[in-house]
């Protein structure tokens, strides 16, 4: 898998309560957790600015969900989920045990997708505080 890392400037530039933020996520998050919230600041740094808070609500944000769902590819296992969703779906004969497969499948999609953008929340709301907040 090809990581790509966009920054708003280097991460040591960062003020320090995000870096403290994003340490504590390395330290106590899952796996990939991190890593998505330091892409999502990075995004956030560069388009709070000119846009403002993200309203995942909002329509015509495709540059901004296309980001958000690349994050969640690269570090929350979105197209691990997916694939399982995918599978679960093909192989369903609609028994008991298929259906339970196919709902935990579908859960892990909504529940990697709810973490992106969570995330993306967080760091678009951390970013504004930075630039916004008093110096």
């Amino acid at each position: 898998m090809r990581h790509r890392r966009s920054r708003s400037g280097a991460q040591a530039e960062w003020p320090t309560t995000l870096r403290q933020l994003i340490r504590a996520a390395e330290l106590e998050c899952p796996h990939g957790h991190a890593e998505a919230l330091v892409e999502l600041t990075a995004l956030a740094l560069r388009k709070v600015p000119s846009r403002g808070i993200f309203d995942p609500a909002a329509r015509g944000e495709h540059e901004l969900f296309v980001a958000i769902e690349s994050v969640a590819r690269a570090h929350l296992e979105l197209a691990e989920a997916r694939t399982a969703w995918r599978t679960a779906l093909k192989g369903a004969a609609l028994s008991f045990d298929r259906r339970d497969e196919i709902e935990r499948a579908a859960l892990q999609v909504q529940t990697v997708s709810d973490t992106a953008y969570f995330y993306a929340g967080l760091a678009f709301g951390l970013a504004a505080t930075y630039l916004y907040g008093p110096s």
